[in-house]
């Protein structure tokens, strides 16, 4: 409440810059329900439509259009009444029809993607944005390494403070003169920037200003649209299962099947996970780059953790059913005492009890297990004494896969835990999501 009612002392022109966790996008689409006009349109990577649109659907009721492809509908004279969600890939082949469209607000997700102002995609979000009443920008790290990036998105939301380029890159950016000319990789005056920032237009907390405010655990849903081509396989898979499946190998559709449904379940769930890894390494990227912190990682599958360990082994540590007891308790230290090491991958099964990975407050699921008591477990391997700060856990669901109703099924199965054990009343019929994933999945099989 605080952090909207500021964005509307600042006009409904802001840099809302607080850490990673503390609710951002449920700030900015709570200001946009209680005082902005329509339409709005909000610009984001692309592993975070579907976060837009969840957050939007679940605390307003408002389903935003989501646009997506390389050849726009032509149907765009009827948005002017909405929320239109892109990702900045696909934002040149819609150009022609958002700078048509008088948007009332808009929003930059992870602003520090505008942060060379010579790149296309900065030039396209200037244009849109140009004369866009109220603008909202989004980042927990808006400047990545230097000043000068945070420029584009400063002259943007207030040309009026931040005019001049060269004015704000000798005054903040220390330039140095090269056989290539004015170089702005420096920094000086930075109390002076911050001031104005904090006075003008930025809004920044981080987890230890509001711990107070914060539950002990934060749980959010990432829910990521696979390509089209991915999709298409997906579906002939789960159309076909056993067919489908003789076309790789005989020995696998004779296993598969002694108990089709058991083994159609477990293969698509390890056909999503494989099929989002891309989405996957991009959010770990992402973290990476905007935040310091460390970041547990679980996962299921040998095809998911192993690429993992791979991609990041330099600032990884592993621990899944090979890993010897003494390579484990190495790993934890490790993971637990070296600033270089940031991440832990692990298997729920193998790495889900008795560690303790308390140097980390975020903790990212990679797959889901299909015992909800599991991913508790594996949750309170940073939630446990010795943690100082709040926690919160990353859910990453492929959208319209076996992924997402298992994502339901878990959490009905999880009223039945609390019910029992807590004595909470259970509010939903935990039976309704397993009869419609079985109703999903049980398909006629020919052999």
């Amino acid at each position: 409440m605080e952090g909207v009612e500021k964005i509307q002392q600042f006009g409904g022109r802001a840099l809302l810059a607080d850490e990673m966790g503390l609710g951002k996008t449920l700030q900015t689409l709570y200001w946009i329900w209680k005082y902005s006009k329509w339409p709005v349109l909000v610009i984001c990577p692309a592993h975070l439509k579907w976060v837009w649109y969840m957050e939007a659907f679940t605390h307003f009721r408002i389903r935003p259009r989501v646009l997506s492809g390389t050849k726009p509908q032509r149907e765009w004279d009827n948005w002017t009444k909405q929320i239109l969600i892109i990702n900045y890939d696909i934002l040149h082949h819609w150009m022609e029809y958002l700078q048509k469209i008088s948007f009332q607000c808009g929003v930059i997700d992870e602003c520090h993607y505008i942060k060379n102002p010579r790149a296309i995609r900065t030039k396209q979000v200037q244009k849109i944005f140009r004369h866009t009443p109220h603008l909202i920008a989004v980042s927990g790290t808006p400047i990545l390494s230097r000043p000068i990036e945070l420029f584009p998105t400063l002259h943007l939301l207030r040309r009026d403070l931040f005019p001049s380029f060269f004015d704000y890159a000798f005054h903040y950016c220390k330039p140095t003169l090269t056989l290539h000319g004015w170089v702005y990789k420096g920094a000086e005056n930075l109390d002076e920037l911050h001031r104005r920032l904090r006075k003008h237009l930025m809004i920044r907390r981080q987890k230890k200003d509001v711990i107070s405010q914060l539950p002990s655990k934060i749980r959010k849903i990432l829910p990521v649209e696979l390509p089209k081509d991915s999709m298409e396989e997906y579906r002939k898979a789960e159309k076909n299962f056993l067919q489908w499946l003789r076309g790789f190998s005989s020995v696998k559709a004779l296993r598969a099947s002694r108990a089709v449904m058991v083994s159609k379940m477990g293969y698509l769930k390890r056909l999503a996970a494989e099929m989002k890894k891309p989405y996957l390494f991009r959010w770990i990227d992402d973290f990476l780059d905007s935040s310091e912190q460390k970041l547990v990682i679980f996962g299921v599958h040998r095809a998911v953790l192993i690429p993992l360990y791979e991609r990041y082994k330099s600032i990884a540590v592993k621990i899944d059913g090979s890993t010897t007891a003494r390579k484990r308790k190495t790993a934890v230290q490790e993971f637990q005492n070296n600033p270089k090491i940031r991440l832990f991958i692990g298997n729920i099964q193998a790495a889900g009890t008795g560690l303790t990975l308390t140097s980390a407050s975020n903790t990212l699921f990679a797959e889901l297990d299909w015992n909800p008591a599991n991913l508790t477990q594996a949750e309170d391997r940073t939630h446990r004494i010795g943690q100082k700060t709040s926690t919160t856990y990353y859910y990453l669901i492929a959208k319209d896969t076996i992924e997402e109703y298992l994502c339901r099924l878990v959490q009905q199965k999880q009223t039945i835990l609390i019910e029992t054990l807590d004595g909470s009343r259970r509010t939903n019929n935990s039976l309704d999501i397993f009869t419609k994933l079985n109703k999903v999945l049980q398909k006629e099989t020919t052999q």
